[in-house]
């Protein structure tokens, strides 16, 4: 039994211990009040400073207005009251995902499936199947990335022309594997001129590479705006069915705007403002664009926030290098990033190596000098790679980090026990949906038990279970401004939270991965109901 498991034991046994009750006092101005909504007989983990254990809440107008035991929250009963008794399972926050390219995986969502956790091959080809079987004739199918031949732990490796062929006998049929390959099935690889005697892996490049041509999506059909509706919907309801209230969606869509203009969202978006520096001369439009644009118009379910992942293209971070970055670059990054803190903008950036870690804080601490940015809490994503002097260089800065279950994917040996002693903030995501999954448990799992889906060792330093799920809510709440309304069950916060099926603090580490949501709200609304 760990340290919260034996919270939750002395709370529900001696629930008449005088001080127990001390620190779980309901406010005197709610003691009376009738509440739309009751949450009881739970194992509420509610990731506070003192990862407190709780057996109720009380919802009221999309907030938490108390929390205690199950009957000092049953007060705030009244006729209309919505009670949902979880029956001892176990309630986190909502998750939020920190780093997600959201808009590309809901503009096809109709033709997708998916390899999220799936550890078996013989799985996924039943899911292409089964995909397949409910499409028309000749429509398509592809799975946008999110997936590792490393993860089919009964047959490692890619797809065969036959295993492709077998399951959508009817229907073209690709499989993304990140940018750099891709399986087709034959009608597939006849659809854009390719002979399938040649099998179904192919070079992405052209076909589902990292800029178009994309010979491969060129030839789907294009969707409709019915259809893009009914994606998005269909969408936001998958990501609240993984546990998932909010998510940083890299890019600004006009499609999501006017969306969310017609009523809340089932989960909370963060966007970013698109612009296009690659050289001087765009660089110095994108400053303008940067200063004269206002940061942060997240009104508490959309809005533009930030600024990311890329501040200037020729700073684009994938391969490690011997020799710095050039410094004709790190002077155009440097121009860009003190207009961005000049305007008061929270900065993303996309950096994976150690060495253009240390490139761009030389950079960064140039800017501070004159602009401070240390208020801001910009954020360096992915950071596969990162020292320990680093790490203390960013927190100096105010920095904080964005750890993303790409590098599962990858492989990557982040130094995450150097990370969390550290003292930096840090918070989790994806990179969904094309290099990385993006369901929350997949990560969480990963960060704990250093495994990927195949049951591979890929990490040395983990994390405890504590420090992940703080990761995966009230740090992400934090990079977003918005530790004071999300990320923790707390009173006067909104009343995002995720029912679980099996008990995250006791369920063997290699398990978490397999977590399923029950239920998930958002602002006190159910969003996603497994009984539905």
């Amino acid at each position: 039994m760990n340290i919260s498991d034996r919270v939750f034991a002395k709370l529900t046994g001696l629930a008449g211990c005088i001080g127990l009750l001390t620190a779980l006092t309901i406010p005197a101005a709610f003691a009376q009040q009738n509440v739309d909504t009751i949450i009881t007989n739970g194992k509420i983990l509610t990731v506070d400073a003192n990862f407190r254990i709780v057996q109720g809440l009380a919802i009221n107008d999309g907030r938490i207005v108390a929390r205690g035991t199950s009957r000092e929250i049953a007060r705030y009963a009244g006729p209309r009251t919505r009670v949902i008794d979880v029956a001892g399972a176990t309630v986190i926050p909502g998750l939020i995902d920190n780093h997600f390219h959201f808009t590309r995986g809901a503009d096809t969502w109709h033709e997708q499936a998916r390899f999220e956790g799936v550890s078996s091959r013989r799985d996924a080809l039943a899911i292409l199947a089964a995909k397949a079987a409910s499409m028309p004739a000749g429509g398509w199918i592809m799975v946008q990335g999110g997936w590792t031949p490393r993860q089919f732990a009964d047959a490692p490796g890619g797809f065969t022309l036959a295993e492709l062929d077998r399951v959508a006998p009817k229907n073209p049929l690709f499989v993304q594997e990140g940018y750099s390959v891709v399986y087709a099935n034959s009608l597939a690889l006849k659809a854009v001129g390719l002979d399938p005697a040649e099998g179904a892996r192919r070079n992405a490049a052209g076909l589902v590479s990292f800029q178009p041509p994309y010979a491969l999506y060129d030839a789907m059909p294009k969707t409709t705006l019915a259809q893009r509706e009914q994606n998005l919907t269909d969408f936001m309801h998958e990501l609240n069915s993984t546990g998932l209230t909010g998510v940083y969606s890299l890019g600004q869509s006009d499609f999501l705007a006017a969306r969310a203009a017609k009523g809340s969202l089932p989960i909370r978006l963060w966007e970013t403002l698109t612009f296009n520096a690659t050289d001087p001369a765009s660089a110095a439009k994108a400053a303008a664009l940067i200063e004269r644009s206002r940061p942060n118009q997240f009104n508490g379910q959309f809005g533009i926030f930030g600024l990311g992942e890329v501040l200037y293209g020729p700073f684009f971070d994938l391969a490690p290098r011997k020799e710095p970055w050039p410094a004709e670059i790190m002077n155009e990054y440097g121009k860009l990033a003190t207009a961005a803190a000049r305007a008061g903008w929270h900065v993303h950036q996309h950096v994976i190596n150690n060495n253009a870690v240390t490139d761009l804080l030389d950079t960064l601490e140039k800017v501070n000098r004159t602009q401070r940015i240390d208020r801001l809490r910009w954020t360096m994503g992915h950071v596969y790679d990162i020292s320990s002097t680093n790490i203390a260089r960013a927190k100096a800065l105010g920095m904080t980090l964005g750890v993303h279950g790409a590098a599962m994917q990858a492989g990557a040996r982040m130094p995450l026990r150097k990370i969390a002693d550290s003292g930096i903030v840090f918070g989790l995501g994806t990179d969904a949906t094309i290099v990385s999954h993006y369901s929350p448990f997949v990560t969480l799992g990963w960060v704990v038990s250093g495994l990927d889906v195949g049951g591979n060792r890929v990490l040395d330093e983990t994390l405890t279970r504590e420090e992940a799920l703080i990761a995966h809510t009230r740090s992400n709440a934090y990079l977003f401004l918005q530790e004071d309304a999300l990320g923790s069950l707390e009173v006067g916060k909104q009343a995002d939270l995720v029912v679980l099926d099996r008990d995250y603090l006791t369920v063997a580490a290699a398990e978490i991965k397999q977590i399923r949501p029950t239920l998930t709200m958002v602002g006190g609304r159910v969003v996603y109901s497994a009984a539905k």
